[in-house]
């Protein structure tokens, strides 16, 4: 990799991918978003500002960078989000990377292309069926699930069709600091953290504490990612995972370990989802066997980095 795209830089999963990329003698690296600057600032990095769901501002863009590698990390990455906005959900999902996908052909532009999928595309497999490996059927229960089938459909249909080197992962649940608190562990991180302030009255509002998920660092993931562009098959799709289901209660339990107020517990029906899955768990196999990926970092790990995080945005900024 000499020229890479990263989209979605000013994302939570850029904000640790940036600098796994920039280790060292790295690439030179173009950033994509939103926001008025990337999530993280390194070495060779340049910063524009693009929506994706722009055809010619897409198109312009690599038509004067042409890279070699692209990881594509930009989407609506929320189930509860594309519950409430699906055509937003749909829109910057696959709009946006059909636009990258047809910029590159259209200017023919070789380049490997690395699509972050993730694991809620198998839905609601039975317990029987867990680990989940790769060639389970997929049976995804949300719009976001939904358009996430279409990206990876998408993005191998153009290796099918043009021979390109495509490579898509299926994330499981991942976590660390930066993290959004519409996700779970950042969620209950953050909540902790303001009341341990005393702003905040001490109780900690929770969804459904029975589900059991596999988590894996961010960290561990975006390594994954990199290590997935440098060694893996073209066509190849790969679980990004731990490998170890954890329940929702468990991972609160530990966070409020780590902190010393005395917090309650309490139960919001706001955080339940119209379909929620009951356990996920994935098999990294084939992720470990060819390119030698190993998690590194433990939860109980995640978990103080993740908490320490809002302690110290709440700290820094006054949040509430």
């Amino acid at each position: 990799m000499k020229r890479v795209l990263v989209t979605g830089a000013d994302g939570f999963v850029a904000s640790h991918l940036l600098p796994e990329l920039a280790r060292g003698d790295g690439p030179e690296l173009l950033g994509v978003g939103l926001k008025p600057g990337p999530s993280a600032e390194v070495p060779r990095l340049r910063y524009v500002v693009v929506d994706l769901t722009e055809f010619e501002k897409v198109k312009g863009l690599l038509e004067g960078y042409r890279p070699d590698a692209v990881f594509h990390l930009a989407a609506q990455p929320s189930v509860a989000l594309s519950w409430e906005d699906p055509w937003d959900t749909y829109r910057v999902n696959l709009f946006g990377q059909l636009n990258i996908m047809e910029s590159l052909k259209r200017l023919e532009v070789e380049a490997s292309v690395h699509i972050a999928c993730s694991s809620e595309e198998y839905g609601r497999a039975s317990p029987e069926m867990m680990p989940l490996r790769e060639g389970n059927r997929l049976d995804p229960c949300s719009h976001y699930a939904v358009s996430k089938v279409g990206q990876e459909a998408l993005g191998l249909m153009y290796y099918q069709a043009f021979g390109w080197r495509v490579l898509v992962t299926r994330g499981f649940n991942q976590a660390g600091p930066g993290q959004s608190p519409g996700f779970v562990i950042s969620s209950f991180a953050r909540q902790i953290a303001l009341i341990e302030t005393g702003r905040v009255p001490p109780v900690i509002m929770v969804g459904n504490l029975e589900a059991q998920r596999d988590f894996t660092d961010v960290r561990d993931t975006v390594r994954a990612y990199r290590m997935v562009m440098e060694k893996g098959d073209p066509g190849g799709t790969y679980n990004v995972c731990s490998g170890v289901a954890v329940s929702v209660s468990e991972v609160l339990e530990r966070l409020l370990a780590c902190s010393g107020a005395d917090i309650r517990v309490e139960q919001d029906p706001g955080r339940q989802r119209p379909s929620d899955i009951p356990l996920m768990v994935g098999d990294s196999t084939r992720l470990r066997d060819e390119t030698g990926w190993e998690p590194s970092i433990p939860l109980e790990q995640t978990l103080k980095d993740t908490l320490d995080y809002w302690r110290g945005r709440v700290e820094d900024t006054g949040a509430s």
